[in-house]
């Protein structure tokens, strides 16, 4: 018998979902929105937390999400939109506001509100909160990017992602919030797509804490939206994203686990798998205080972005995942993976290339920033417990280092603009490293053109200790490495036109709430002086 072809495969896809999202299928307004009516809250709607992210000289955005049942499939709330005042202050107390701006929460989404605040002066702290219906949410502080230019003796922020609910408790993000910080960068991995579970690890131990059993592996909207607000009801997330604006990414599992482009590891049709993207962006933006400019078009959103802290750092924050090349050779930790140099492959796609390497052209600060999500210098994984030991080294193929061509490029680039101090930031891979880019990794005397700060996770793989015999194989084989560590934490960033500091931040355990936080190592660079030195 013959089977029809699909009435998908006549059509782009993505002009397919573009259609469907202005049809009002996948988080559009409707073409006549219903006008907002008198609402009064029974219980408290922000239940979510507020938040400040995207910066500008003068202004931010606001976020919150009106949620007074927050696990519930629409938070709680019926279908009618909601008046939400912002009132903006320039001092803590709310004593003297500068700025009342009114939004429209709408259930198309999810009631979530995005202030896009603007007017204010440069490089400064403001306070803010919400009102809908009676109620009044927690104050947050945002604070507006230096102008163009400004000459800045500090900024102090911290990197940070990776934070599986099942792992572990959220006290890195209270020390986050103590820090009192310029701003966060959250590398992704906000959320985990798994399903409700009550163990963790390798070893299958029980969960520090778990999801409620009704939570399944997220494909549809509503699955995403509720692993997001469970999330965001952690008081220490909670606090961290009041306490400074953030500058959000994402990396796969706010989708699936090591997806690629219109494609995840169990191969899932093209066209099936970009309709789950479009959920899980639509999820994203509702959660994340951002832009309307990341308000997602079906599958596709515009995640790369910049941000100039006068002329110390510039950040531009990187997408390694929608335009990227599949992993090669089938993907995992391989040896003599040669697809993985094949000059074809990218990490970033060519329009995102071209944006990086005319803004690297401009720069012009102090110490230029690739704010990203997977490792981008070379290592080599062998003598580690989950993978073979073989005679070549070890690659994860879900690195730079399956895409060296892409990887080739943007290190010309850098060369091409002239750039003195740049500094990578990674997450991902729950561990914490400090590396030298060189031009040969296994050479330490090879030119350092610059540095790499890989942070490790908020919660994601539990407690797992630091093991001697890790240490040693991983640094007689990546002499390049110049710190490790598999402990939970975060890494803070004290950066000065002469020098940027690192400090990696580790929490004791994971397994119960309110555990210390301690500095396990501190590595400066030099302004003009490519390497890494140990404090």
């Amino acid at each position: 018998m013959l089977r029809q072809p699909s009435p998908f495969l006549s059509l782009d896809r993505r002009s397919l979902l573009r259609g469907a999202l202005g049809a009002g299928v996948i988080g559009a307004l409707p073409a006549r929105a219903a006008e907002p009516s008198g609402v009064a809250f029974k219980s408290d709607p922000f239940t979510l937390g507020v938040a400040s992210g995207d910066p500008a000289p003068d202004g931010f955005v606001l976020w919150t999400r009106l949620a007074p049942e927050p696990l519930k499939a629409r938070g709680g709330m019926s279908s009618q939109p909601v008046e939400v005042s912002v009132e903006i202050a320039d001092d803590p107390a709310m004593t003297r506001i500068v700025r009342t701006v009114s939004e429209i929460a709408r259930l198309e989404l999810a009631h979530s509100v995005h202030a896009e605040i603007e007017g204010l002066a440069p490089g400064r702290d403001y306070f803010y909160r919400f009102r809908a219906g009676g109620a009044e949410s927690p104050i947050g502080r945002a604070r507006t990017l230096p102008a163009a230019g400004d000459s800045l003796s500090q900024i102090r922020f911290a990197a940070a992602g990776c934070q599986r609910w099942e792992d572990g408790y959220y006290t890195a993000w209270r020390a986050i919030a103590d820090d009192k910080l310029d701003f966060v960068f959250h590398y992704g991995d906000y959320i985990y797509e798994y399903a409700h579970t009550e163990v963790t690890g390798r070893d299958k131990q029980p969960a520090p804490r778990t999801m409620p059993a009704d939570f399944p592996a997220c494909f549809t909207l509503t699955d995403y939206r509720r692993r997001y607000a469970l999330y965001k009801t952690d008081a220490d997330l909670q606090a961290a994203h009041a306490s400074c604006p953030f500058l959000p990414s994402f990396d796969d599992h706010e989708f699936a686990n090591n997806w690629a482009a219109d494609s995840d590891p169990k191969r899932t049709p093209a066209d099936a798998f970009l309709f789950r993207r479009a959920m899980a962006l639509q999820a994203w933006y509702e959660h994340m205080p951002v832009r309307r400019a990341q308000l997602p078009r079906g599958p596709d959103v515009r995640a790369y972005r910049g941000f100039r802290f006068g002329s110390l750092l510039d950040v531009a924050v990187l997408d390694t995942r929608q335009y990227r090349s599949r992993q090669p050779c089938g993907d995992g930790f391989l040896a003599g993976c040669a697809e993985a140099d094949d000059e074809s492959r990218t990490m970033l796609g060519s329009a995102q290339e071209q944006w990086l390497a005319e803004r690297l052209k401009q720069g012009k600060a102090t110490w230029q920033v690739l704010a990203q999500q997977v490792m981008f210098a070379q290592f080599d994984w062998r003598g580690f417990p989950f993978v073979k030991e073989t005679a070549a080294p070890i690659i994860d193929l879900d690195t730079w280092n399956g895409a060296t061509a892409g990887r080739a490029r943007v290190t010309a680039m850098l060369e091409a603009a002239g750039i003195a101090n740049p500094v990578v930031l990674t997450g991902d891979l729950h561990r914490a490293l400090a590396m030298e880019l060189r031009r040969d990794w296994r050479d330490p005397a090879s030119p350092c053109f610059g540095v790499e700060f890989l942070s490790t996770s908020i919660s994601s793989f539990g407690d797992g200790p630091a093991t001697d015999a890790d240490r040693a194989t991983m640094l007689r084989n990546n002499p390049h490495v110049k710190f490790f560590s598999d402990k939970r934490g975060y890494t803070r960033h004290t950066v000065t036109p002469a020098q940027w500091q690192a400090d990696f931040r580790t929490v004791d355990s994971t397994a119960t709430p309110g555990q210390p936080v301690r500095t396990a190592q501190t590595l400066v660079v030099e302004a003009g002086r490519p390497g890494l030195i140990s404090r």
